[in-house]
C-alpha cells in the first residue's frame, strides 16, 4: 500500500485542506477536517495512523489499525463503528462474548483444527521410544507437504465433490455391465490370477469408471518436495484462507505457557506469517525445526527403506536448517517461519520433538488380562491427537511409516503394509519394529499397541476355495490366547471367505486380531490391518463373533469406503450391521452348526431383537442423536466441528448401527437379497478409496436398482423420512415377528410355562405349585436372550423359579449377552444371592456393563449401591475415561 502525507499545524492541529484526501492501492480512506480537531475516517480497519510532531505524516499498513497521536485533541473514527473508543472497547467485549457462547455451543463438538484446505500433508514418518516405566512415547514425527498447493485443492474437491458429478456415469457404466454379463460372479475371484489387485495403480476392473483414486496423488506430490514458488495469484488466495482459518480457530486459542516458547526466539510473529494448525491435545513438545530432505530420499525412503534405521538414514542424507516457532492451542498446536508469509514459502519437511502424557485420551496404558503393563490406541473422542499431531480431517489422507523402539521383550502391533521388520536388539535390551503404509488413509486410522503378548498365526483354508491367501495372526495375552484360540481359528478364515464372496477380496494386506484388556469400552474396533476385540466376544464359543463379522466388515466400510461427512456414521455402521448378520450365518452354516432354514429363523430373531432394542432406545435418546444426517442444513462453516463429536450421551447409543440398518433391510424387501448383495459388491467396487456422503450412496442404489423408483420410491422420500427425521420411521412403525418362527416359538412356550408356576394371590393351590420346576427345554444363546428380556417384562418372579434358570441354563458360563440380561434380572429382583455373578460380570465385561451401574443405583437397595462403589472403585484407575466419568456420575452423583 503507498504511504500518503498531509500537513499538519501543531498549534491548532487542524488539517491543510489542499491534502485531505488519501488514496490506497487497495482501499480508498478519506480524511474528514474539523473545527478543532482533525477526524479519521477508515473504510477498512486495516490501516495504521502515525501522526507526528510536525511533519504530521500518515501512514497505512495493509493489517493492523493503530493510532499514535502527539496531540491528544485528535480522535480516530471508524466507519463501521462509533466515534470513541469507549464503544470499540464496548465492541470488542462483545466480539468476545460471543466467541465463548459460540465455544459453548460446541462444546460437545469435536473441533476440526488444522488448516488442511490449505496445506496439505502427504505423509508422516513417526520414530518413537516406548517407556513403559513411566507411560509416555517419546520421539518425533517428521511431517512432510505437498508443496504443489493447486493440486493439493484439486485432490481435496475431488474427494469431497467428486462423486456428485460422477455417480450417475458410474451408475450408467455399471448397469450397462450388468445388462451383458453378471456382473456378480463369485467364480471371478476362485482363480489366483483373477484376483483383483487394487494396490496397484494399473489395476482394471470390468465396469469400473476411471477417476482419480485417493492414493494417486501421494508420490505426484513428493515430486513437489522441492522449493518452488506458487504464483502470486495462489499465493493471495492461500493467505486470505490461512487468514479466515486463524479468525476461526481463535477462540480455541489460550495462553501460551513456558514451555510453548521455541529455542530460537519469542512466540511474537508478524501477523503475515503463514501457520500450519494441525490437531493436537495432550502433547508436550519440546522443540520444532526443519528439515532438507532430497526428493530421492523421501521416495526411496517410502518405497524401500522402511525397514531400515530411518534414524540413520535420515540423519546421513538430511540436515537441521533452523527452529521453527510454535504455539499451542487448545486442540491444536501452529508451527510457522518468521518472515514465511504464504503457505508456498512454508517448509517442506519438518521434525516436531515431542513426548506424550500419560493422561493423553489417544493412548490407554493399563494392565493386561496377565497382569502385565501394556498400551494401545483406543479410538477415543479425539482419534490420535494425543498420540501425534496431525492433520485430522476426513480429506486429510497420507501415506505413512513408523519406527517404534520398545524393550526386546514386549511385542508391537500396528497397521501397515507388511508385519513389522526387526532389528537385532541392541546390549541394553532395546529393538526397533518397523512399518509402512503406502495405502492413503486419515491420521485417525493409525493404529499402536505395545504389550507382553504372544502371536497365534492362523492357517487360511476355505473349503469353497482357497479365496484368501493373506497372512492372518491372533495376538493377545497367553492366557487369553491358550482360551480361545481354536474357535478363532474355526471362525476367522471361513469368514473371510465369505465375505469375499459378497463384498470381493479383502482389501489389506494382512490381518492381526488383537485380543485388547479388559478396561476396552467397545466391543470392538477396526483399523486397516488391525481389529481390535475385547474379551467378551469369547465367552459361550462363537456366539458373539458376529461382532469379528462387523469390525471385518468395517475394512470396507468405514476404511476404504470413508464417509465426507463423519457425522453421517450409518454409512459405516448401518452397511456393517446389515452384512454382519448374513455373513455370520454363512459361516456358522459353512462350520456345520446350524441348517439352512434355521439360519433364516435365526436371522429373523436377530432383526426382531434390533427391533426392540432401536424402539427402546428412541424412548430416551434426544431428537437431535436421531438423525443420520444431522448436518444436512448446516452452514459451511459447520466443517470447523464435528457435530456431537465429544457428547457423551452419544457414546453408547446405537441408533447410527440401527436405523442404517433398517434403511438397508427395507430397500432389500422390494428387489431381494440376491441382487441387493450385488448391487453392494458394486458399489463398493465404484467407489473403492473415495469418500462418500448419504446423497451420494442412495442416488447410487437408485440408479442400480430401478425396482426402488417402479415400487413408488424417491430418493428425497428415503432421505427425509429416514435421515433427516427423528423418531421410527414410518416404514418401521409396525413391526413384528411372525409367528411360524420356530424359534420364537420355543421362547413363549419356555416363558408360559414358567408363568405357570408363578403364585397367584388368595390361591394357596398356586401357592403349593411355588416348589415346582418346570422342565425347561435347551434354547440357543440368542433365544435365551429372548428369553430373558421376555422375563424382564415380569414384575415379580419367585427366587426359587430364577434359581431354577441360574442352574437350568448355566447362566455364568453363557455368552456375555446373555450374562447381561441375566445380571438385569437379578438387579431388578434384588435376589442378594446372586450378587456375585453381578459383581463378577461387571470386572470381567465392563464395556458392557455401564447401563448396570445405573439401574443398581436407581434400585434403591443398599446393598446394591455399595456392590457398585465397590466395582467401580477396583476398576476405576484402568477405565477409559467416558466410561469413568459416566459411572462415576451414576454412582456418586458428580
Amino acid at each position: 500500500m503507498e504511504n500518503a502525507s498531509a500537513n499538519v499545524s501543531e498549534k491548532d492541529g487542524s488539517v491543510n485542506k489542499s491534502e485531505n484526501s488519501l488514496n490506497s492501492a487497495d482501499e480508498s480512506v478519506s480524511l474528514k477536517v474539523a473545527d478543532e480537531s482533525p477526524t479519521l475516517s477508515l473504510t477498512n480497519e486495516s490501516a495504521t495512523l502515525s501522526l507526528a510532531d510536525e511533519s504530521g505524516r500518515l501512514s497505512l499498513a495493509n493489517e493492523s489499525a493503530t493510532l499514535s497521536l502527539a496531540d491528544e485533541s485528535a480522535s480516530l473514527s471508524l466507519a463501521n463503528e462509533s466515534d470513541s473508543t469507549d464503544s470499540a472497547d464496548e465492541s470488542e467485549e462483545k466480539n468476545n462474548i460471543d466467541d465463548i457462547r459460540e465455544e459453548m455451543d460446541h462444546e460437545k463438538d469435536l473441533p476440526l483444527m488444522s488448516n488442511v484446505k490449505d496445506i496439505h500433508i502427504s505423509h508422516y514418518i513417526l520414530q518413537l521410544k516406548c517407556l513403559m516405566d513411566t507411560r509416555e512415547l517419546m520421539g518425533h514425527v517428521t511431517l512432510l507437504r505437498c508443496c504443489d498447493q493447486a493440486r493439493c485443492r484439486e485432490c481435496t474437491k475431488n474427494r469431497t465433490l467428486n462423486q456428485k458429478i460422477t455417480v450417475k456415469s458410474k451408475c450408467s457404466k455399471i448397469k450397462e455391465s450388468q445388462e451383458k454379463e453378471s456382473k456378480f460372479n463369485i467364480q471371478r475371484i476362485e482363480s489366483e490370477h483373477n484376483y483383483i489387485d487394487f494396490f496397484s495403480e494399473t489395476s482394471i476392473v470390468p465396469g469400473q469408471v476411471k477417476t482419480e483414486s485417493l492414493s494417486d496423488h501421494s508420490y505426484n506430490c513428493a515430486d513437489m518436495i522441492c522449493a518452488q514458488q506458487s504464483s502470486s495469484l495462489n499465493a493471495k488466495n492461500s493467505s486470505t484462507f490461512c487468514n479466515n482459518t486463524s479468525n476461526v480457530s481463535s477462540m480455541n486459542t489460550v495462553n501460551v505457557t513456558d514451555h510453548a516458547i521455541s529455542l530460537d526466539g519469542t512466540l511474537e510473529n508478524s501477523p503475515n506469517d503463514f501457520k500450519m494448525i494441525l490437531d493436537c491435545c495432550d502433547i508436550e513438545v519440546d522443540y520444532v525445526e526443519e528439515l532438507d530432505l532430497s526428493l530421492y530420499m523421501f521416495k526411496d525412503l517410502v518405497e524401500n527403506n522402511y525397514n531400515k534405521d530411518l534414524n540413520e538414514n535420515l540423519t546421513l542424507v538430511t540436515k537441521a536448517l533452523g527452529r521453527l516457532k510454535w504455539e499451542y492451542g487448545k486442540h491444536s498446536v501452529s508451527v510457522w517461519k518468521e518472515g514465511m508469509k504464504t503457505e508456498s514459502h512454508f517448509p517442506s519437511v519438518i521434525r516436531i520433538h515431542y513426548r506424550t502424557k500419560p493422561t493423553g485420551q489417544s493412548l490407554k496404558w493399563t494392565l493386561d488380562q496377565d497382569e502385565n503393563w501394556c498400551v494401545f490406541t483406543h479410538g477415543h473422542w479425539i482419534n490420535n491427537r494425543s498420540f501425534f499431531p496431525s492433520q485430522d480431517s476426513p480429506t486429510a489422507m497420507a501415506t505413512w511409516q513408523a519406527e517404534i523402539e520398545v524393550q526386546k521383550h514386549l511385542s508391537v502391533v500396528m497397521g501397515g503394509d507388511n508385519h513389522e521388520m526387526v532389528a537385532k536388539s541392541d546390549e541394553d535390551g532395546w529393538k526397533k519394529e518397523y512399518f509402512n503404509s503406502r495405502m492413503e488413509m486419515p491420521s485417525s486410522t493409525i493404529s499402536l499397541a505395545i504389550g507382553y503378548w504372544s502371536f497365534v498365526t492362523i492357517p487360511l483354508k476355505y473349503n469353497k476355495g482357497e479365496l484368501y491367501r493373506k497372512p492372518c495372526r491372533v495376538v493377545g495375552p497367553r492366557s487369553i490366547l491358550c482360551q480361545s484360540i481354536t474357535e478363532l481359528r474355526d471362525y476367522i478364515p471361513v469368514c473371510l471367505g465369505e465375505v469375499n464372496n459378497i463384498l470381493g477380496p479383502y482389501p489389506f494386506p494382512r490381518l492381526d486380531v488383537l485380543i485388547v484388556p479388559p478396561c476396552f469400552d467397545s466391543l470392538g474396533m477396526a483399523s486397516p490391518c488391525v481389529i481390535y476385540i475385547a474379551q467378551s466376544l469369547l465367552a459361550g464359543g462363537c456366539s458373539m463373533f458376529v461382532r469379528i463379522a462387523h469390525e471385518i466388515c468395517h475394512s470396507w466400510f468405514g476404511l476404504v469406503i470413508g464417509p465426507k461427512d463423519w457425522t453421517e456414521e450409518w454409512l459405516t455402521e448401518g452397511f456393517c450391521t446389515y452384512i454382519e448378520d448374513i455373513l455370520h450365518l454363512n459361516v456358522i452354516q459353512a462350520n456345520g452348526l446350524c441348517d439352512e432354514s434355521e439360519a433364516i429363523a435365526e436371522k429373523q430373531l436377530r432383526m426382531y431383537l434390533k427391533y426392540k432394542t432401536l424402539q427402546n432406545e428412541l424412548l430416551t435418546t434426544s431428537a437431535d442423536l436421531q438423525m443420520l444426517r444431522p448436518n444436512k442444513d448446516n452452514t459451511e462453516s459447520s466443517t470447523n466441528y464435528v457435530k456431537d463429536g465429544m457428547n457423551p450421551d452419544k457414546r453408547f447409543l446405537q441408533v447410527h448401527y440401527l436405523k442404517g440398518y433398517f434403511l438397508l433391510c427395507y430397500l432389500e424387501s422390494f428387489v431381494g437379497l440376491d441382487k441387493f448383495l450385488r448391487m453392494l459388491h458394486s458399489y463398493v467396487i465404484t467407489f473403492y478409496k473415495e469418500l462418500v456422503s448419504s446423497e451420494d450412496v442412495i442416488s447410487f442404489m437408485f440408479n442400480v436398482l430401478p425396482e426402488l423408483k417402479d415400487n413408488g420410491l424417491t430418493e428425497e422420500k428415503i432421505l427425509g423420512d429416514w435421515l433427516d427425521k427423528p423418531g421410527m420411521p414410518e416404514a418401521l412403525e409396525v413391526y413384528g415377528l411372525s409367528d411360524g418362527n420356530v424359534q420364537l416359538q420355543q421362547v413363549k412356550k419356555q416363558v408360559s410355562l414358567l408363568r405357570m408356576s408363578y403364585p397367584t394371590a388368595g390361591s394357596r393351590k398356586r401357592k403349593r405349585k411355588l416348589n415346582m420346576k418346570p422342565k425347561l427345554e435347551d434354547l440357543s444363546p440368542l433365544q435365551l436372550v429372548l428369553f430373558l428380556e421376555k422375563l424382564l417384562e415380569d414384575e415379580k418372579i419367585p427366587a426359587i423359579q430364577l434359581v431354577n434358570i441360574r442352574t437350568r441354563y448355566h447362566m455364568m458360563s453363557q455368552n456375555a449377552d446373555v450374562q447381561h440380561r441375566w445380571c438385569e434380572l437379578v438387579i431388578k429382583h434384588k435376589v442378594q444371592k446372586f450378587y456375585q455373578d453381578l459383581k463378577k460380570f461387571l470386572l470381567n465385561h465392563q464395556a458392557m456393563g455401564v447401563y448396570l451401574y445405573g439401574e443398581m443405583v436407581l434400585s434403591g437397595c443398599k446393598q446394591q449401591k455399595k456392590l457398585a462403589e465397590e466395582c467401580f472403585n477396583s476398576l476405576k484407575d484402568h477405565m477409559e475415561p467416558d466410561p469413568y466419568s459416566t459411572v462415576k456420575a451414576m454412582v456418586y452423583g458428580t
